[in-house]
């Protein structure tokens, strides 16, 4: 049987794998020297959710109805989190488990809650505090003795304490790849995926010291440091799983999307507020977290859900609960123009990158957003709170941050059925599912590539 081992690094961004910290990922480099690499395309938007389930499965985010984080629900204005219930379609490995392989989902997002599949499957960053966290339950007991309670996220990564924020990504990474090895080692599954969060965290919670593109680095900084030694440590643990699956397996290393500097953020909400296209019950006085039950839907004809990427909603009649938007097309096409150029306190403008679901997706699936708005093409962060004295301001209102995402990730591919052909051009992350599938003996039936055919 075929044996292949999937390595995710969330937000590993091929300036800083192939050329920042290459001297420090010498296990990954030697697997770019004897196989195949380069950037990987991610998807619109490029965000962990729904980004991973895009790789698995081979689908859009239209298509699978997933659009961020959190998912709007007809008949209701609130946004709930997205949950593996969510990923209707088959992912990989149902696919090779169906076809007698066993397998090892592992910390691959969105699974939580953990899905029965032919093997062993273990819960994503999104998984509650006390909730179930692997299949077959017994796993759980078994994790906790070896490894202590299940880390499934690095805590307080947007915080001020970057010594306990060090401490915690190097505690996280050491939790997950021990127990990917563990289940490795023990349970030797066909088909193993495993996903690290905790590089997107390292980028969120470091990234104007670790990057010198982004305007506020300072070499001199203590801080300097962190970006090599967790590459690094995360580098370690993939020569040790290398070393249990042997040069017979397949490996492939990849990321969902990349990192850039956040030159600071862009108020989606304030800027329709001011428009009169937002109206609220009391103006705030100070900012305050946008939530449905501090608008006055009667008059409000838009609004927006923030994040590394806009939402923007229209108020539609006979689709929202007390919508009064009647023909949307006229008043989209307004707000299309308007937010390719705002405003900037420097006297300059900001460019939105702004798309409509239907014109970017095969299908757009669920409730998905009228519009999709970029700032600054992923320059600046959407701030979806209120309350702002300006449009733009210098900082991410979650906490401390100075990372967005990018559009390429990274793959990397060695092992006796990926041929080495050095740097390769053109990879998108939809043609990992069929490249996988393929190894395996099994049709896609996406438009994604088989990655060996990528030149």
């Amino acid at each position: 049987m075929t044996r292949v081992l999937v390595i995710g690094l969330d937000c590993a961004a091929p300036h800083l794998v192939f050329d920042r910290f290459a001297d420090a990922m010498p296990n990954l480099t030697r697997l770019r020297r004897e196989g195949s690499y380069g950037a990987l395309r991610s998807v619109a938007p490029p965000i962990t959710v729904p980004a991973w389930a895009c790789m698995t499965t081979g689908l859009d985010p239209g298509e699978l109805g997933l659009y961020g984080f959190r998912l709007r629900e007809r008949g209701s204005y609130e946004l709930r989190v997205a949950t593996s219930r969510d990923v209707r379609a088959k992912r990989t490995w149902d696919r090779i488990g169906e076809s007698g392989g066993s397998v090892a989902a592992l910390f691959v997002p969105p699974s939580s809650p953990p899905r029965p599949v032919r093997g062993t499957s273990i819960g994503c960053f999104l998984t509650p505090d006390g909730a179930p966290f692997a299949f077959p339950s017994s796993v759980e007991k078994e994790f906790e003795r070896r490894f202590g309670a299940y880390r499934a996220d690095v805590e307080g990564f947007r915080g001020h304490d970057r010594e306990r924020i060090r401490a915690e990504l190097l505690a996280v990474i050491d939790q997950h790849f021990e127990a990917t090895a563990w289940i490795l080692r023990e349970r030797k599954p066909d088909f193993a995926m495993m996903v690290e969060i905790a590089i997107d965290r390292l980028h969120h919670a470091f990234y104007e010291h670790l990057d010198p593109l982004h305007p506020e680095h300072d070499p001199a900084s203590p801080w300097c440091e962190v970006g090599a030694e967790v590459y690094g440590r995360v580098d370690t643990h993939i020569g040790r799983l290398l070393a249990i699956v042997g040069d017979e397996c397949d490996v492939i290393v990849v990321s969902d999307h990349g990192a850039r500097p956040m030159l600071g953020g862009f108020c989606l909400n304030d800027w329709l507020i001011a428009r009169g296209d937002l109206v609220l019950k009391e103006h705030p006085t100070k900012e305050t977290r946008f939530e449905p039950a501090i608008v006055d839907w009667a008059k409000t004809r838009a609004w927006g859900e923030g994040g590394y990427y806009g939402r923007l909603f229209v108020n539609q009649r006979g689709r929202d609960p007390l919508g009064i938007v009647d023909d949307s097309a006229e008043y989209l096409a307004a707000l299309e123009r308007d937010l390719a150029r705002i405003d900037l306190p420097s006297g300059g403008t900001l460019a939105c990158r702004v798309d409509r679901p239907e014109s970017v997706y095969a299908k757009a699936l669920g409730l998905p957003p009228d519009l999709m708005v970029y700032a600054g093409d992923l320059d600046y962060r959407v701030i979806g709170s209120v309350g702002h004295d300006a449009w733009i301001i210098a900082r991410n209102d979650r906490g401390p941050d100075s990372c967005n995402h990018d559009w390429n990730g990274i793959v990397v591919a060695r092992g006796p059925s990926l041929p080495s052909r050095g740097h390769i051009e053109g990879a998108s992350l939809l043609d990992v599912n069929p490249t996988l599938l393929a190894l395996f003996g099994l049709a896609s039936t996406t438009r994604g590539r088989d990655l060996r055919t990528v030149s």
